[in-house]
């Protein structure tokens, strides 16, 4: 069965990842200077915008510009602070999902609270739409991803796919809502594994 649209698919392709990195770094970036930095056609990145907005990754606004004509778009990340009716969507989801699965399977009681409980049954649903099949380690706080389905990206564009998606992982754990946060994103720690490592926030934070 193919995966959803919002499972970030596009995140595979090179020149779509680096847009969305470049979204990331300088939020208000508009379509002209996407092009210049990339090379890329406007119309070929008409396309990489439509796919980022589509799976909740990028938001457009209309650039308020005092001369007359057309503004241009110009695009930003989503954050947990944004209001975006997918991502909350999928989180909203995954925690019910795991409310689901521990009752039926009634194990022991988590060792955490119920907060942080629903955020990684969010970061899991997350991981597992990237086909990054996650292993939790809930006591030590840790998560292995294997096998990277990005692995062959990071050799020449490793700095853009640690930083896209270690933001998407802080994002869906803020809009989680919960203790947890990310400690550090571990790239290829083997040939075709990298380790997610979680710690909880300060109590002061």
């Amino acid at each position: 069965m193919p995966r959803p649209m919002h499972a970030h698919r596009g995140l595979a392709q090179a020149s779509r990842l680096e847009v969305a990195y470049l979204v990331m770094e300088r939020p208000g970036i508009s379509l002209a200077e996407l092009s210049e930095e990339t090379g890329l056609h406007a119309n070929t990145l008409r396309d990489h915008v439509r796919v980022l907005i589509a799976e909740g990754i990028i938001r457009s606004e209309t650039e308020r510009r005092p001369t007359r004509g057309r503004p241009p778009a110009v695009y930003f990340p989503v954050r947990a602070t944004t209001d975006n009716e997918m991502a909350q969507r999928r989180v909203d989801e995954a925690k019910r999902h795991g409310d689901l699965l521990r009752r039926i399977m009634a194990s022991e009681a988590p060792e955490l609270d119920e907060d942080a409980m629903h955020q990684l049954d969010a970061l899991y649903e997350h991981l597992d739409e990237l086909g990054l099949e996650p292993d939790l380690d809930e006591k030590n706080l840790e998560v292995a991803l294997s096998p990277c389905r990005f692995h062959t990206l990071v050799a020449e564009h490793g700095h853009a796919v640690c930083r896209v998606h270690e933001g998407l992982i802080r994002d869906v754990l803020d809009r989680a809502e919960g203790p947890l946060e990310v400690d550090r994103l571990l790239p290829l720690v083997t040939d075709h594994q990298c380790e997610l490592l979680l710690r909880l926030r300060p109590a002061d934070a």
